[in-house]
């Protein structure tokens, strides 16, 4: 009598309470505790708006797949980011500056009616001549660096360009051989001196920031980013926005998604429920407890695509396995911050990159300023910073980092009062993008890793892709996703 009176009391508050309130308990995930209009049903759920998540939202939906997007932020996009100048409304793209000219990035582009031109094409050549300089930003003072020649370069991009031959599949991923040949995870420091493109490693570090400490991180993870692919853009040209507005791109999908209803903004996963392909209903072989601003709603999915930095802490609420715990308890990452700055005391058409006299092909020490660059706006100069690789989710707070952006260009200030004007740099936007770089130890690469990371692929209905599973480059991730991920999701959809 008393055990029927409390399921019946236990019921009727279900319908009372706001479904929040069983968050932590199981029962959470049965679909009669929902109202209706409270319950998802898509084919595909997947977790984060970032640029892997949006790519394979519109590229589901263009294959007439049934798909929800849940993005923890205000808005889509990830690591691209545009500040408007509110005075002039001049846009400065602040994360992702450039893509690879390939098709299937201009097919996208197209897709969302975003027009793209090489980047550079329409320079004016009435603006004033831009310049840069090179200043060791421990104490403010110029660095006289001795630059190899356009030909040298070329010379050591052509012996790199051999090396990826041997690897033709890292263009793809990171499919390496078995066993590991030992150049993939010796130091990249060590790999450079072996096959003679010292002359490139500059050049590659400036293309690639927020890798770490590039002459000691695994030759595989410069390959990683650095590969055929990128290498062809050196010589052929990388594509922006007509407008300079990167952001254009998420702006153009964030509307489709939101007028499908594919998309939750501001929401976030806190339980989770994943079965594999035995499951008696498609539609609950994955199953989503999600906090949104309008409530708590149940999304039922028939598989679940992953695209946020699969960091242990982040993956919380979807009940990993123990062998999915292994493998990401792996995975160490680099810090990656921008900034713009007014007050700088810098001319608007200088450049400065951070170099040391001493170090090894005068390479800045991280955590440190990588460079502080020109913008189309003036007054404003956009900085960027980095850390070592590190086995924190977030290496350095954002008060380290702004404190340590704000002291450098102080102490370049001081030590050079004759070039730079002595005023009080102020931060006018400022964006962490850690964890950034996710990537192996060289043991742990050695030993198979990345063989590890892609086996979990399709695990309980779950599928993976994003800079984690591919590289910390939006085109390169958007091939990945398009040309290994999504043929096996579809597959049974």
């Amino acid at each position: 009598m008393h055990c029927c009176q409390a399921t019946i009391i236990s019921v009727f508050l279900a319908w009372l309470l706001p479904t929040s309130a069983f968050a932590d308990n199981s029962l959470t995930l049965d679909p009669t505790y929902f109202k209706p209009a409270d319950v998802i049903t898509r084919d595909v759920a997947i977790i984060g708006g970032g640029s892997s998540g949006i790519y394979s939202a519109i590229s589901l939906k263009d294959k007439g797949k049934s798909i929800i997007v849940v993005e923890k932020k205000g808005r889509i996009g990830g690591h691209t980011e545009t500040y408007i100048d509110s005075t002039t409304g001049t846009p400065i793209d602040i994360g992702v500056q450039t893509w690879q000219n390939i098709s299937l990035v201009r097919n996208y582009f197209a897709r969302l009616n975003i027009p793209v031109i090489k980047f550079g094409s329409d320079a004016d050549p009435n603006s004033p001549a831009q310049l840069s300089a090179n200043y060791d930003l421990r104490s403010g003072k110029e660095v006289n660096v001795t630059a190899p020649s356009a030909q040298q370069v070329y010379t050591a991009f052509a012996a790199y360009a051999e090396q990826l031959k041997k690897y033709p599949r890292l263009n793809d991923g990171m499919f390496l051989p078995n066993p590991v040949p030992e150049d993939l995870y010796m130091p990249f420091g060590d790999f450079v001196k072996k096959y003679k493109i010292e002359d490139a490693l500059v050049t590659m570090f400036n293309y690639n920031p927020g890798l770490g400490d590039v002459l000691t991180v695994p030759t595989v993870e410069q390959m990683r980013a650095f590969g055929q692919n990128l290498v062809e853009q050196l010589s052929t040209g990388f594509l922006t926005t007509r407008h300079h507005n990167n952001s254009e791109l998420y702006t153009n999908a964030e509307k489709e998604l939101l007028s499908s209803s594919s998309l939750l903004l501001n929401s976030e996963v806190i339980q989770a429920e994943r079965n594999d392909g035995n499951a008696k209903s498609e539609s609950g072989r994955i199953k989503l407890l999600v906090r949104t601003p309008n409530g708590t709603k149940l999304i039922r999915a028939k598989k679940l695509l992953i695209t946020i930095p699969p960091r242990l802490d982040f993956l919380a609420p979807f009940s990993l396995s123990q062998k999915e715990k292994t493998v990401f308890g792996k995975l160490i990452d680099a810090g990656y911050y921008t900034s713009i700055v007014k007050n700088t005391g810098i001319p608007d058409n200088l450049s400065i990159t951070n170099m040391l006299q001493s170090s090894p092909y005068n390479l800045p020490v991280l955590p440190g300023v990588y460079s502080i660059g020109t913008t189309q706006v003036k007054g404003l100069h956009i900085a960027f910073y980095g850390t070592p690789r590190s086995s924190k989710t977030f290496p350095l707070s954002d008060e380290d980092v702004k404190a340590d952006i704000i002291a450098s260009i102080k102490r370049l200030q001081r030590a050079n009062p004759d070039k730079f004007n002595q005023t009080e740099p102020e931060f006018v936007v400022y964006s962490s993008h850690a964890p950034f770089y996710l990537q192996a130890r060289p043991e742990d690469t050695k030993d198979g890793f990345y063989r590890e990371l892609y086996a979990l692929q399709g695990g309980r209905n779950t599928y993976w892709t994003g800079a984690g599973f591919r590289s910390q480059d939006s085109s390169n991730v958007w091939r990945f996703s398009e040309d290994v991920v999504l043929p096996e999701l579809v597959k049974g959809l």
